[in-house]
């Protein structure tokens, strides 16, 4: 069933949505779709009226809860990001920040148009994913400038050879904040490995074999959301 993410609770879909449904789905009033708003879904019956589409809600779906998962990925160079936002997204982070690190190539710039597109390819596919949100994405300045308050931090490190993800978490609470740390391309730098060793980081390995930075966070995030369940 197609599934729309709504600003607000205003009984009318507009903009791309609406012509979605009216043009590329070719729905009529009386078909059934989701819309989803403040982190909350509902079953809802459409009303089509001159080229407006208004939806009443049938009933509340409810959603199983798990832990709030921030992916903090080194800048990488374009359009890496968007295929970040596209997966990590489908994978279950709830947030996602980029933030420039030492082996950065990729430099901020135009983050405001970046991010724009981000979200839109990010909505897209928090609705393919059947997801009630759509995770938040920023751009950090640097590590030392971000706000490290989590429960626990993961960074995935291809010097760490023993450490896994389990041995790091083995059990994951429902409110738990988690941030999972993958660097740019060439990995990171022994200062900041310093660096979240001193923020209290857990290093951990995602396998023998080297992945790219655009995919290494989907081996972890896999891994949470099983154990959320």
């Amino acid at each position: 069933m197609q599934r729309y993410f709504l600003s607000s609770n205003d009984r009318e879909i507009t903009g791309s949505d609406a012509h979605h449904i009216m043009h590329v789905m070719r729905m009529s009033s009386g078909d059934n779709v989701i819309v989803c708003f403040d982190k909350r879904c509902f079953l809802s019956a459409l009303t089509i009226e001159n080229q407006r589409v208004f939806y009443d809600v049938v009933e509340e779906l409810h959603d199983e809860k798990g832990a709030h998962i921030t992916l903090i990925q080194g800048l990488p160079k374009h359009p890496k990001g968007e295929t970040i936002s596209k997966y990590a997204t489908m994978f279950g982070a709830s947030e996602i920040i980029f933030v420039p690190m030492q082996r950065s190539i990729a430099k901020l710039d135009n983050e405001a148009n970046k991010l724009k597109r981000m979200h839109v390819i990010a909505k897209e596919a928090a609705e393919l994913a059947h997801r009630f949100d759509v995770p938040q994405i920023s751009f950090a300045a640097s590590l030392k400038q971000m706000n490290w308050n989590y429960d626990i931090l993961l960074v995935a490190d291809e010097n760490e050879k023993t450490k896994t993800l389990y041995d790091a978490l083995p059990k994951i609470s429902e409110h738990i904040k988690i941030a999972l740390v993958i660097g740019p391309e060439g990995g990171l730098s022994d200062a900041e490995r310093t660096f979240f060793d001193q923020q209290g980081a857990h290093m951990v390995s995602l396998g023998k074999l080297i992945l790219p930075t655009e995919l290494a966070s989907l081996y972890a995030l896999t891994y949470l959301s099983l154990k959320n369940f």
